[in-house]
């Protein structure tokens, strides 16, 4: 593990890759699709190459990284501050801990927002908005300012969407959540294994931003890129699946998301989608394909995209296996 006492010893490019995956994923992502190809590629295989990183380590590079530009004192206070609240080593009382009999995610109304947005920030639109639509509207409204501005968007079209949920979905997520909040309460979450943060950006980046980055470490390590390929998920991957696996990726998948992303599909995985629902349903979707008329690519894609996160989410928390 890269520890406090080794930050004075890191090299520009290492500092680099940690502070890309100390960032929120989407913010990564973003920076990635800004740098030239030789760049991706030597700080994919950095990143890659990184050890687990101490949260004291995250903060001293971050803060490092806004007083070495313009935007230092004047960015630096609510940045880092926000990673000191977000990640402040605090237990849960008797009273904030979940209570049996209690209806699902009602533990979450009796934690502090900012510990609520660290486990859940990288999640899909369509799971914060579910979780976030069960909170307190104070702890709501406080989540919803520290997301992305494209995120907040998101979300609060999708809060104001959501249907009625079946009580499995919310059990699952809340489970999901209680680990989480609990390895933050214990420390485990101030380490970041650096292959999974690279796996989390290259999820979020687009089609062509993660083959440049794929190619470039095919290139460099080939090894390496296979163990990539095995932790991620393709949309293609939908067709492997059993039809209670992908039962479990349709129940969490927005059905705009459906739609555009069938536009695209192969007429093998759209006929496997419409064989593990009802007639009405299965009919109803490919009405709303027809009627779609043709799309732009990039939303399509986009669409695919998320569904291939849902998908990766539910491989990454053992409920689905490819």
């Amino acid at each position: 593990m890269i520890s406090i006492a080794d930050t004075v010893n890191l090299s520009p490019k290492q500092k680099a890759a940690i502070l890309l995956v100390s960032l929120p994923t989407e913010v990564s992502t973003q920076v990635f699709r800004e740098f030239p190809p030789e760049v991706v590629k030597s700080l994919s295989a950095e990143i890659a190459k990184l050890p687990p990183i101490s949260q004291d380590v995250k903060d001293s590079v971050i803060k490092e990284f806004f007083q070495s530009t313009d935007m230092g004192a004047i960015a630096e206070k609510p940045i880092v501050s926000a990673f000191d609240e977000v990640l402040d080593r605090r237990g849960l009382s008797e009273e904030e801990r979940p209570r049996a009999g209690g209806k699902p995610l009602d533990f979450l109304k009796r934690v502090d927002p900012h510990q609520i947005l660290a486990i859940i920030r990288r999640e899909h639109p369509q799971t914060i908005a579910l979780i976030i639509s069960h909170l307190h509207p104070p702890q709501a409204s406080r989540i919803l300012a520290e997301l992305a501005p494209h995120v907040q968007t998101e979300v609060a079209r999708r809060i104001a969407e959501i249907g009625k949920i079946a009580p499995e979905i919310l059990t699952d997520v809340e489970q999901v959540l209680e680990t989480r909040l609990y390895g933050l309460m214990e420390g485990r979450d101030y380490e970041t294994d650096s292959k999974d943060a690279l796996v989390e950006i290259l999820s979020q980046a687009d089609r062509s931003t993660e083959q440049k980055i794929m190619s470039g470490l095919t290139q460099k390590s080939p090894n390496l890129a296979n163990q990539m390929k095995e932790q991620m998920c393709e949309f293609s991957d939908l067709e492997k699946l059993d039809e209670s696996s992908l039962t479990q990726v349709l129940r969490i998948t927005d059905i705009r998301d459906l739609v555009l992303a069938l536009k695209g599909a192969s007429p093998k995985l759209g006929e496997k989608i419409y064989s593990c629902m009802s007639p009405d349903a299965a009919k109803a979707l490919k009405e709303d394909v027809e009627q779609l008329g043709r799309p732009d690519w990039e939303q399509v894609k986009g669409a695919q995209q998320q569904i291939r996160n849902n998908l990766r989410g539910l491989v990454t928390i053992g409920k689905v296996r490819l």
